[in-house]
């Protein structure tokens, strides 16, 4: 009878590189998918900040609008100096970082983000005085008697709006009537 040998040497001798190769192969794939997980949550945050930032937008936009309503509907009543409910007769208020939490400003109407959620922005109206409407007319006929004397109130809104979530906007525009 013949006995079998084995090329590779002796019987059951082995060198053990294939388990480091397969220890090594695990641990980089596992560090891939770390780095896929640690991605898609960086995503995920992203995701969740613009749509905050959105809704802010959103609430901040309605704001404005209800401001514009009121400048446009309502006699605007401004106090001598500084602000009161809503109504600024200088800028001084924008030297004070904290001007949306300590008040002077109007609480417009709640706007709701989610089923739970209402977020009310806070807007203030500001008095630019009147100015003269050049260039510029409501009339068919631009000749200079339709355009004679036709000046204008305007006023600077500024709206501020924040989320739950943190995110805050600040929109501005500027209002002739």
């Amino acid at each position: 009878m013949k006995s079998i040998s084995f090329i590779g040497g002796a019987r059951g001798h082995q060198s053990g590189a294939a388990l480091i190769v397969v220890l090594l192969l695990l641990v980089i794939v596992t560090l891939l998918g770390i780095a896929s997980l640690r991605g898609a949550i960086m995503q995920e945050r992203m995701a969740a900040n613009t749509m905050a930032r959105s809704m802010a937008f959103q609430v901040a936009e309605a704001g404005l609008r209800q401001a514009e309503i009121i400048a446009r509907d309502g006699t605007i009543t401004f106090p001598a100096s500084g602000c009161s409910a809503g109504r600024c007769k200088d800028a001084t208020w924008m030297a004070n970082t904290s001007f949306w939490s300590s008040g002077g400003f109007q609480l417009g109407s709640a706007v709701p983000i989610s089923d739970s959620v209402n977020v009310s922005p806070k807007f203030i109206i500001e008095d630019y005085g009147r100015t003269s409407v050049l260039g510029t007319s409501n009339c068919i006929d631009l000749s200079k008697s339709c355009m004679a004397g036709t000046s204008q109130s305007v006023y600077r809104i500024t709206s501020y709006a924040t989320t739950p979530l943190g995110a805050e906007v600040i929109l501005q525009s500027v209002y002739r009537r």
